[in-house]
């Protein structure tokens, strides 16, 4: 079963444009889950009147990476109590290529073992206009990093975004544990977590229009990625949980790495 589960908050503006990209697939999900932010511009009404299951977000977060995260969480737990065991997500403003489902869904078949398939993504700026580049090209992965050491790509992850969201696909059952530590985007912290556990699959299909709006870039935002140093003091200053993030991250990378559990 595929569910495809979005978050949104006032999204009015593009959501009918995304929910009839993803209604439009030339394979068709089992189900379509949207979490929703407490909306005021009539979003729960609209994604209802075109089928969408319209939850309520239950995060009271007042941290908005963390709230968006938890968000996701939320729909995730949705999605596999419904049954999903793959799961497909989406920002509420982008543009899904026809063919996404089914590629992401033939992509994790081919790979029984990931738990998260990280795809590419054309941009788009607000009114729909092509932008230069893609996601893969802000975001870039050497080449060779399928054939690297575990632990040459953990470093390289820990300084460069491996993964946008909205161009992401899961399997829940190839890992333990989806939870994500209060600071932490979770496209970013589910990557690092995949790949940790040998189960993150990079792809180089576009599969999205990836849309670049006032406010609705998180996920993309480079901040002196290319500078890693930099890069680094600044995520976990802005975060102010110097100490937390670090202790995130050392549970992380210690943790025993059990087989991916397959459901081939």
């Amino acid at each position: 079963m595929t569910a495809v589960v979005i978050v949104t908050h006032d999204s009015h503006r593009y959501i009918s444009e995304t929910i009839a990209s993803i209604a439009h697939q030339s394979t068709a999900p089992d189900i379509t889950i949207a979490i929703d932010d407490f909306s005021t511009d009539g979003t729960p009404d609209a994604l209802a009147s075109q089928g969408v299951s319209v939850h309520r977000a239950t995060s009271s977060s007042v941290d908005t990476t963390t709230r968006i995260a938890q968000n996701f969480q939320q729909g995730l737990r949705v999605a596999v109590a419904a049954g999903a065991d793959l799961v497909i997500l989406g920002d509420h403003d982008d543009i899904w290529h026809r063919d996404r489902i089914e590629h992401q869904v033939a992509m994790l078949e081919q790979q029984p073992e990931v738990a998260m398939l990280a795809s590419d993504g054309y941009l788009i700026d607000e009114h729909g206009a092509a932008v230069p580049g893609t996601i893969r090209s802000t975001f870039p992965v050497p080449t060779d990093f399928t054939d690297q050491p575990l632990r040459t790509q953990l470093a390289y992850a820990l300084r460069h975004s491996l993964a946008t969201g909205g161009a992401s696909a899961l399997r829940p059952a190839a890992m333990q544990d989806w939870s994500v530590p209060p600071g932490w985007l979770h496209d970013r912290w589910w990557s690092l977590a995949a790949l940790r556990a040998r189960a993150l699959s990079i792809d180089t299909t576009a599969v999205i229009e990836y849309r670049l709006s006032p406010g609705q870039q998180v996920g993309l935002e480079r901040a002196n990625q290319h500078e890693p140093r930099r890069w680094t003091l600044r995520k976990v200053k802005d975060a102010g949980a110097t100490a937390a993030k670090a202790s995130d991250l050392s549970r992380l990378l210690t943790r025993k790495v059990t087989p991916p559990r397959s459901t081939g």
